[in-house]
């Protein structure tokens, strides 16, 4: 089944998609999705809105109209939806499995204290107990190389022996309980 929405044919899916979104006009799901795509906000509108306001609204009017459009909630989740992000919340006191393997991640506390000591100045007490904290987690990050380096692997045959005269162990004569050859 099929619409018809100002210039456009738009599959009843889109419909669902923009509504689903809770966005009062499916052209704002259009823009949405070719701002996601990279293309610019007035390129997006031209196209969304068939140049709707362009030449014929004031200049600022046209602009605010924009940024109202792009400032919407719908929009923006929208964006990230295309681009592959997640829209953050703010208000939002849960983080998912991802976000806290990433913010509780050696690298990811590293990288933070060494943002945090480049806004302090140079040999404060702030930045000494900062370089200290630095040197302690490369040390952490240090020890569990070594510590990946000192595994030991061991290698079990693919065909076990049957009984102790097919073990090569007993064949060298080699095996505790043999009888040593003399």
């Amino acid at each position: 089944m099929i619409e018809e929405t100002k210039g456009y044919t738009l599959s009843v899916d889109t419909y669902k998609k923009a509504k689903a979104l809770k966005m009062k006009d499916p052209r704002y799901y259009i823009y949405a999705s070719l701002r996601g795509s990279g293309m610019s906000v007035r390129d997006s509108w031209a196209i969304a809105f068939q140049g709707e306001g362009i030449g014929v609204w004031e200049k600022s009017f046209l602009e605010n109209e924009m940024n109202k459009l792009e400032a919407q909630e719908s929009v923006q989740k929208r964006i990230a939806e295309v681009q592959g992000k997640k829209v953050k919340n703010e208000n939002a006191d849960e983080l998912t499995q991802e976000e806290l393997i990433k913010a509780t991640s050696k690298e990811e506390i590293l990288r933070n204290l060494v943002i945090a000591q480049r806004k302090q100045k140079f040999g404060s007490p702030e930045w000494q107990k900062t370089t200290a904290m630095i040197a302690d987690y490369s040390k952490i990050k240090q020890d569990e190389i070594d510590t990946e380096n000192n595994v030991v692997h061991y290698y079990i045959p693919l065909s076990m022996p049957r009984c102790c005269e097919d073990c090569i162990i007993f064949k060298n004569g080699q095996a505790t309980f043999q009888k040593k050859k003399k």
